[in-house]
């Protein structure tokens, strides 16, 4: 569902590519310009959509405890039914820490503009400051 908030984002954005598109390009420069200007506000508007769409579509934490708990449970077993030497202990920890990581990649890659790896925002900015003068 979109909030008022969102809405007004969108309605401004497509303020600013209807204005873009209502310039009257003088020359071959600007005609270029125009269109690098439609295409930077196009990429602000998706990456704009993107986090708003990251917001409101989070993992559930229901399902992450849930995924949690039965792993936990199945290392557990495992650990309970080999045998207790260095070699099988070794193995069970690898495999464990294998399964965090890929959980710990699951949530980092839902939250791409947030977190220990995200996307860098800096050339939105580039283009917003450019935008400006």
């Amino acid at each position: 569902m979109v909030d008022l908030d969102t809405r007004e984002t969108l309605a401004r954005g497509e303020t600013l590519a209807a204005e873009l598109r209502g310039l009257t390009p003088q020359n071959d420069a600007q005609r270029a310009l125009q269109a690098r200007a439609l295409e930077i506000s196009n990429d602000v508007a998706q990456t704009r959509m993107l986090a708003i769409t990251q917001a409101q579509t989070p993992i559930p934490t229901v399902f992450l405890v849930v995924l949690v708990l039965w792993l936990s449970i199945m290392f557990a077993g495992f650990g309970l039914v080999t045998a207790n030497n260095p070699t099988v202990l070794v193995t069970l920890f690898l495999c464990a820490l294998s399964v965090a990581g890929a959980v710990l990649m699951i949530e980092e890659l839902n939250r791409p503009l947030e977190g220990l790896m995200k996307v860098s925002s800096a050339p939105v900015r580039y283009a917003l400051a450019h935008l400006g003068q």
